[in-house]
Formats: structure tokens, C-alpha cells, sequence
């Protein structure tokens, strides 16, 4: 295949389109998820100001961990969100999905700490509570007298990345689609290359086997048409010069056989060329079995012989 010119072009394209779209489809992927992550970190981190903002009198009032329970599961409802509360020193204190006296200290969660030091924190994270990735946002919980707890707000990302699956799929599907007519259109584009060159090689064999008529027809405006036009030029060239010398081996032919003497001449090798029919009549051999057989062969005499070496 890579003896093909046309496979020399297209292959090292199409290699460098499939990586190319991979690549593409890759980083696309990862920046739509990114994106979506980003999203919903700002849409959940309003919800958890406002989170905190309502759970700020019944933390500062003391209000029983059942009250606090029932408050996180009517905004988990509202939001559509998991909700928890948190004390500064770690302990849950409510809880919308699960049994908060099961759940150990939270203090040391990464989001909790970084609400502890900038006021607000978010993460993404395996959960072994619920068993898959959630995204956490959490904020501080701010009282009359300073911080009094911890708000933090919780959502699944399997919608997420389900959503991100199917954009995925898309861009891959698009790619794949871009591939195929790129694919299509660098096979063409080496056709287009390799055509010109076929046809020029077609005509040098036709040139060799004998036929000097053989031509090409430019069929661009490039290199490859320019070196098809020179070809051209060197072949009429080469016709008329191969027409001249058949011409005037043609006389020198017909002046040997009107010549009453005999006339042998012979190359640097000392192969016999051209014989007329005196010298042929003289040495008692046939013309064409003279041609291209040594001198010495043909006239048999070593005194003619020597006459040559001179």
C-alpha cells in the first residue's frame, strides 16, 4: 500500500485527523464537565447562603437537634438538595437523608474546613454514606455573636454526569462524522496529487517500449503540471532528433547499397552496424546475419582483422 504515492499522502493525513478529532473530543469532554461543574457549584453555593442565612435563629437559639432535623429535610425538599448541619466542633446536628447519629465528626471534611477558613468551601468527592460522587458546598452559619455552625448542601452527580455522557456521545458521534469527510477529502486530494504523476509514468513506459507519440495532458497548474508540460517538450524534442538520425541512417544506407566496393562499418566494440550488399556478396554472408555479430566473425580473415585493430 505505501508503494502507492497516493497512500504516502493520505494515510499520514488521516492518522494525524484521527488523533486530531481525539484529542478534540477528549478536551471537549473535560472542559462541558468542567463547565457543568462550575455551574452548579455557583447555583448551589447561592442556595447555601440562603441556607444559612435561615438556619442562623435556630442554631443561635439552641433549638432541639429534631427541630433542626425537620428544618434540614423541609429545605432539602424545597431545593432539591441533601442537607446538613454542622456544629463548629464536628457534630451533626441535622440532617435531611440519613440517620445523623450514624454519621461520624464532619469537622475534618475538606469542604467544612475550607468554610471554616475563607467562610465558604465546596468539593467532589466519593461519598460512603450514600455510595457515589457528590458535590458538597458548604458555608458558615453566621450568629449575632460570631460563626455558630456549619450549612452544607449536597447533590449527586450522576445527572451530572449522565448529562455529560450524552454530550460526549454527541461530540463523538460529530467527530466521527468530521473524520469520514476528512478522511474522504484527503484520499481525494492525493488522487488529485498522485493522478498526474501515474499518467506521466504511463506515458515514459509507452516512451520506452517504443512509442513516440506518447504524451500527457497538464492537468494542473503546479510543479506537476509544469513537469508534465517539460516532458512533453523533451519527448517532441526526442522524436524529431530520433527522426533525424533514422533519416540520415536511411541515406547513408541507400548510399552504401548503390556503392559497387564493399563497405563494412563496425562500433567501438567491434560489433558490426551496417554491411553493405558488395561487402555481404564478398564474404558469402547475409546481410541481416552480419548485423550485430563481431567483425572478426563475419569477414573471417585475419588480415582484415588486423586492419580493424589499427
Amino acid at each position: 500500500m505505501f508503494r502507492k504515492i497516493r497512500w504516502r499522502i493520505a494515510i499520514p493525513y488521516l492518522i494525524l485527523i484521527l488523533i486530531s478529532m481525539l484529542l478534540l473530543t477528549l478536551h471537549l469532554s473535560s472542559w462541558i464537565r468542567q463547565a457543568h461543574l462550575a455551574s452548579l457549584r455557583g447555583q448551589m453555593t447561592k442556595q447555601a447562603l440562603l441556607l444559612g442565612e435561615a438556619l442562623a435563629s435556630p442554631l443561635a437559639g439552641g433549638s432541639a437537634t429534631a427541630s433542626v432535623d425537620a428544618l434540614a429535610a423541609h429545605y432539602a425538599d424545597l431545593l432539591g438538595v441533601r442537607v446538613t448541619v454542622i456544629r463548629l466542633d464536628g457534630t451533626v446536628v441535622g440532617e435531611s437523608h440519613e440517620n445523623r447519629l450514624e454519621m461520624d465528626d464532619h469537622l475534618f471534611r475538606s469542604e467544612v474546613q475550607e468554610a471554616l477558613r475563607t467562610g465558604q468551601g465546596s468539593s467532589v468527592r466519593y461519598s460512603p454514606t450514600v455510595g457515589y460522587d457528590m458535590m458538597y458546598v458548604a458555608t458558615v452559619v453566621v450568629g449575632d455573636d460570631g460563626p455558630i455552625g456549619i450549612a452544607r448542601i449536597a447533590v449527586a452527580l450522576r445527572q451530572i454526569e449522565a448529562a455529560v455522557a450524552r454530550l460526549r456521545f454527541a461530540i463523538s458521534v460529530a467527530a466521527l462524522v468530521a473524520t469520514a469527510v476528512a478522511a474522504v477529502l484527503a484520499v481525494l486530494i492525493a488522487e488529485r496529487t498522485a493522478a498526474p504523476v501515474r499518467s506521466l509514468t504511463q506515458a515514459v513506459e509507452r516512451m520506452t517500449a517504443g512509442d513516440l507519440k506518447a504524451r500527457v495532458l497538464p492537468t494542473t497548474q503546479d510543479e506537476v503540471g509544469t513537469l508534465m508540460g517539460r516532458f512533453n517538450d523533451m519527448a517532441d524534442r526526442l522524436r524529431d532528433t530520433i527522426m533525424k538520425l533514422e533519416y540520415e541512417q536511411a541515406r547513408l544506407e541507400a548510399v552504401l547499397e548503390h556503392m559497387a566496393d564493399g563497405v563494412i562499418i563496425a562500433d567501438g566494440d567491434g560489433y558490426v552496424r551496417l554491411i553493405n550488399h558488395s561487402a555481404a556478396r564478398l564474404l558469402q554472408i547475409a546481410d541481416r546475419e552480419a548485423l550485430n555479430r563481431s567483425f572478426a566473425e563475419v569477414v573471417r580473415d585475419h588480415r582484415l582483422i588486423q586492419l580493424l585493430q589499427l
